[in-house]
């Protein structure tokens, strides 16, 4: 690995933590249904049972019961259904590209506006748990339920359908670039980030996004 990519994966992964902040915890009622929907590739809401899994299993798959007594079950893919939630989680299916591959997942949403932002967990190679616990404190590691440490990336994707991924060498080398013309439509801000006044860079991006989010609200 030469000195460029070294640098572009230690931002990538340092971002990765500073964007989401505190992660919460893993969920206590892993294995068990919980009440929930998924939505068909088609738009149909279908009601029923989730069971839950952890962070990482529950990007992959879906075990949809149509009643609680139900023990049959239908496996769903992030190809195989748009989106689906379980109690007040929502995940909506995404094509991610990580240093592990590209593909499509399920994304757990965490923030909900003109602008959605849906986080990525991967698994975290010890070495950068280590330096990124003590740069930045232990409540930006996340535990799955196998124990395994995560780190979460983010995807931005707007109401009409435009996605933009935070954690990428294009977003940290043109940030000022990219990110004004994404909120284009909200000029005033747009000019902030271009001008690079204070708090309207790359480690303020939820900021923005919130501050974009309230403008279309009102």
């Amino acid at each position: 690995m030469n000195y460029l990519k070294a640098i572009t994966l230690f931002l990538i992964t340092t971002l990765s933590f500073t964007v989401q902040g505190q992660i919460e915890d893993s969920p206590r009622d892993i294995l068990e249904k919980i009440p929930g929907y998924i939505i068909t590739n088609s738009g149909e809401k279908q009601e029923g049972f989730i069971k839950r899994f952890g962070k990482i299993k529950s990007q992959k798959k879906v075990k949809f019961y149509k009643t609680l007594k139900d023990k049959d079950f239908i496996k769903y893919g992030p190809k195989d259904i748009k989106a689906y939630q379980i109690a007040n989680d929502y995940y909506e299916a995404h094509v991610y590209g990580s240093l592990s591959g590209k593909g499509k997942v399920f994304l757990i949403r965490f923030k909900q506006g003109k602008i959605n932002l849906f986080n990525y967990y991967l698994i975290t190679d010890k070495d950068i748990a280590e330096s990124t616990i003590a740069r930045k404190g232990n409540t930006e590691v996340s535990i799955d339920v196998d124990g395994k440490e995560l780190r979460a990336e983010v995807l931005a994707v707007k109401d009409t359908g435009e996605a933009l991924k935070f954690a990428s060498p294009k977003m940290i080398f043109g940030f000022k670039k990219i990110m004004s013309a994404y909120v284009k439509d909200f000029p005033e801000l747009a000019v902030k980030i271009k001008k690079k006044e204070k708090g309207y860079g790359m480690l303020g991006v939820l900021n923005i996004v919130e501050e974009y989010n309230n403008y279309f609200k009102n």
